[in-house]
């Protein structure tokens, strides 16, 4: 009998694991959206880039202009689109659209308008 009162909430423990790491739904905005999607996992949700090394580098902190692109938008699509070298991925797919999100969400990590 308490098997069967269980039985529910064992059927939706695994939605419940699912959800729990879907970052991107708790995004507010599309270009949060982005963010997560294609920038978080190296950057950090905040831009800081507090997050495991890679090669034993820590990712940039994007959150101010001391990074290679000098943080102008032009520069920074270019490094978006391009990467750079073997240590960031190029995101040749994305649109101009989605480019402009993702850039203005930057401008907005960062405190400032894009």
């Amino acid at each position: 009998m308490r098997f069967r009162q269980l039985l529910p909430a064992l059927a939706l423990a695994p939605a419940l694991l699912a959800l729990a790491g879907c970052d991107e739904l708790l995004a507010r905005t599309p270009g949060e959206r982005l963010w997560r999607r294609h920038c978080a996992d190296c950057h950090g949700i905040d831009a800081s880039g507090n997050t495991p090394r890679y090669m034993g580098e820590h990712y940039a902190d994007l959150r101010d202009n001391n990074w290679r692109t000098g943080g102008d938008r032009g520069s920074i699509e270019n490094v978006v689109r391009e990467g750079i070298f073997a240590k960031m991925p190029a995101n040749e797919k994305l649109t101009s659209e989605e480019m402009r999100l993702l850039i203005d969400y930057l401008y907005e990590l960062r405190g400032e308008r894009g």
